[in-house]
């Protein structure tokens, strides 16, 4: 089961020693050698494999099948990490194509340079379908029933200015390309290229106490060649935009348990290829907030909240133009250690998309999403987990509101 992440790393970076970062996120049996294999086999039943409408939804039960290798290098001042990751997901009631192929290779480099430097490079490239997969901000909802690719990469630059004092900045640049081509296709609503340039300085104000002041500059470009709507051509690059992020924050370590991070400022975002009649420019809040707190072994509770403007896949309402959406998210998961070799997991997400008060009514989207997993350790090797998921969108516009159950029985290997 995926966990829902916050991307708080976008406004808060810090100075740690390279053997915390590189240990962050690693199993056991990943530390223990440089490479690990894993495999998942899983029997599912889902009840809308298109993320249509319900009167149409159509369901199917399938199989899943997917092994994924893993290298951690761990060296005094180093840390690589290299992944690859394959999955194959079956549908005895799909046609015509009736299986989805999906890749994930992710790249990890962090190096100390010496006591007050530290370089962090990353990358991450996707092959995939399914939407929380590829667009985790939550530019859309709904399902592609072609590939698309999302490559992310970046570098971050971390230097010790004093004692108490710290400078973070980096760049990050994201790529989304769909196959699905045509006039109002994913492809002509979402294909972008997006880059960000985050500078961040830190205050140690107390051990357990820092402060934030920080800037990111964000740039949007579209790059479909085919036009948004069926109508007239309209070029997607009337959706670029740039933003301005000013924030302020802290983060707490208010006990070994329970630790906390805020951010909260400003976002203005200007569209200089806006059309005529189209506002083009536009201020909001920005507020990325989570706080965890691991109240017993292997057992333990996060909390989230995020604002922020982003992509849509909707761009034309009622002959308005969509240029972009403003979300306000809440998520929560808990992961509860039952028994030695029992473990449960919960994950909740609500999300509530507006689209502005240039259209009539200012509808929006809202998402929930309810995940929920049992895992029951065999031995060090082999676990056996079942697991149930559920995702509703109601929305105020056209033909996009589902729901969507999912079931899932399997086991895990890792080695």
């Amino acid at each position: 089961m995926k966990k829902i992440v916050t991307t708080a790393g976008l406004a808060a970076v810090g100075v740690m020693s390279m053997q915390a970062a590189s240990d962050a996120g690693l199993t056991p049996t990943q530390t223990a050698k440089p490479w690990s294999i894993q495999a998942n086999l899983r029997g599912f039943y889902d009840d809308n494999i298109t993320t249509a409408p319900n009167a149409i939804a159509q369901d199917s039960v399938g199989i899943e099948f997917s092994p994924a290798i893993s290298l951690n290098l761990v060296k005094e001042q180093t840390y690589i990490g290299l992944g690859y990751e394959y999955k194959l997901r079956w549908f005895e009631d799909r046609d015509p194509d009736n299986s989805d192929h999906s890749h994930r290779f992710n790249l990890d480099l962090s190096h100390d340079v010496n006591e007050k430097l530290n370089i962090d490079v990353g990358e991450e490239f996707l092959i995939a379908q399914e939407p929380e997969v590829l667009e985790p901000t939550g530019a859309t909802r709904l399902r592609s029933n072609m590939d698309a690719i999302h490559n992310r990469a970046h570098i971050n630059f971390t230097t010790q200015l004093s004692r108490t004092y710290s400078l973070m900045a980096g760049y990050q640049n994201d790529v989304y390309n769909y196959d699905q081509s045509g006039p109002a296709s994913f492809s002509a609503l979402l294909d972008r290229l997006e880059h960000r340039i985050t500078a961040n300085l830190r205050s140690q104000i107390k051990p357990e106490t820092s402060a934030i002041l920080g800037y990111q500059y964000r740039i949007v470009d579209y790059t479909s060649d085919d036009s948004l709507g069926f109508g007239p051509f309209i070029d997607p690059d009337v959706r670029n935009s740039d933003s301005h992020y000013v924030y302020i924050g802290a983060d707490h370590n208010f006990s070994p348990q329970l630790v906390g991070s805020i951010r909260a400022g400003a976002q203005f975002t200007s569209y200089d290829n806006a059309l005529a009649g189209s506002d083009d420019s536009q201020a909001s809040p920005y507020v990325d907030a989570n706080l965890s707190y691991s109240y017993a072994q292997g057992s333990s509770i996060a909390l989230g909240v995020r604002h922020e403007r982003n992509q849509t896949d909707l761009a034309q309402v009622g002959g308005a133009l969509v240029l972009d959406q403003e979300t306000t998210s809440v998520y929560a998961s808990v992961s509860h250690q039952l028994t030695a070799k029992l473990t449960a997991n919960l994950i909740g997400m609500y999300a509530n998309s507006s689209f502005g008060d240039s259209l009539a009514g200012s509808p929006t989207d809202q998402f929930f999403s309810l995940g929920a997993n049992l895992n029951y350790q065999i031995n060090q090797y082999l676990a056996a987990e079942t697991g149930y998921n559920f995702d509703d969108l109601s929305s105020d516009l056209g033909n996009r509101s589902y729901d969507r159950n999912r079931v899932y029985i399997g086991l895990k290997a890792n080695y």
